[in-house]
């Protein structure tokens, strides 16, 4: 067996293993080599691929680390400055396959660890990732990790909802009754910017707004959602109306205001304009799901997010 980093060579033929084993997490080339290859804080020796002799993949494994709080990303926070991520991790079935998780696990700890990480986390990492943890259909994966000293600590949810419900024009309706007569919504504009670096500063989600976030809000933004009183930004959320299924998110109230109603508007509010858009669903990842399950979103997938406290 050889562990070696993976090459954009390789990408196919990773790709294709990763799709047969990962049968609910498909990727495209594309994104997948975006997301392994693409992020600004990949390192070759955190991107493995395991082989036989004869070349046939065994596993892979992506880990990725921040050298510095912000990271290469900008993303970076000192609340997650002591761990390393481990965001895309497979092996084969088999004896074959369980030789390579050992290898490949033992490589990536060795990473992070090098790179002064305590933790090394699978995965709940910010920066350009495929899924957010591993889906808990996936029980073999989960023993093995488990066998190699990972343990759960807890679960992220994902959500979505037929757009088509009769009930979203009635509660975003008795929502925006509640609102003061001085709360306005409305679409990104270049010119919020000043009062957009005040609510950036007072959020405080680098995730969501890295160091160069401001080249982002160059232009005008029609799924940019904002909530204001005067000139002042409480509130901000995104979608995307892609088809036949939007994607909501991320949201952000700041802590101050909420408990009014805030973050219900923007995501009622971002339901209607994506079905007005011919949407028929839409989706959550990564979700706060009893902020959703409130306005008839359901369940769709679990994620377990391991970790594992390095020596």
């Amino acid at each position: 067996m050889k562990i070696r980093s993976m090459t954009a060579h390789d990408v196919p033929r990773v790709l294709a293993a990763w799709n047969h084993v990962l049968k609910h997490d498909h990727l495209t080339e594309q994104r997948f080599r975006g997301v392994m290859l693409g992020d600004p804080n990949y390192e070759p020796e955190g991107v493995l691929v395991a082989e036989d002799d004869a070349g046939v993949v065994l596993g892979f494994s992506a880990c990725v680390v921040r050298r510095e709080v912000e990271g290469k990303d900008g993303g970076g926070g000192e609340h997650d400055y002591d761990r390393g991520f481990l965001k895309g991790f497979f092996v084969v079935n088999g004896k074959s396959g369980a030789a390579a998780a050992g290898q490949l696990l033992s490589r990536a700890e060795a990473f992070a660890a090098g790179a002064g990480k305590r933790l090394l986390t699978v995965v709940t990492y910010d920066g350009p990732y495929a899924y957010p943890g591993v889906d808990v259909r996936y029980q073999r994966l989960r023993r093995l990790l488990a066998r190699h000293g990972y343990q759960d600590f807890y679960t992220i949810e994902c959500v979505a909802v037929d757009l088509r419900s009769p009930q979203v024009d009635r509660m975003l309706d008795e929502v925006r009754a509640t609102l003061p007569a001085d709360i306005t919504i409305t679409t990104w504009d270049p010119a919020m910017l000043p009062a957009m670096r005040k609510f950036v500063e007072e959020g405080n989600m680098p995730g969501w707004f890295p160091v160069d976030w401001e080249s982002s809000y160059a232009n005008p933004q029609q799924t940019t959602l904002i909530l204001r009183r005067g000139d002042e930004i409480l509130a901000w959320a995104q979608f995307r109306p892609r088809h036949p299924r939007a994607s909501f998110g991320p949201i952000l109230v700041l802590p101050r205001v909420r408990g009014n109603n805030y973050g219900a508007v923007l995501l009622l509010e971002s339901m209607i304009r994506a079905r007005d858009a011919g949407c028929l669903e839409m989706f959550a990842g990564w979700a706060n799901t009893g902020f959703y399950v409130r306005y008839g979103w359901n369940i769709v997938r679990r994620f377990a997010v391991l970790r594992k406290r390095l020596s």
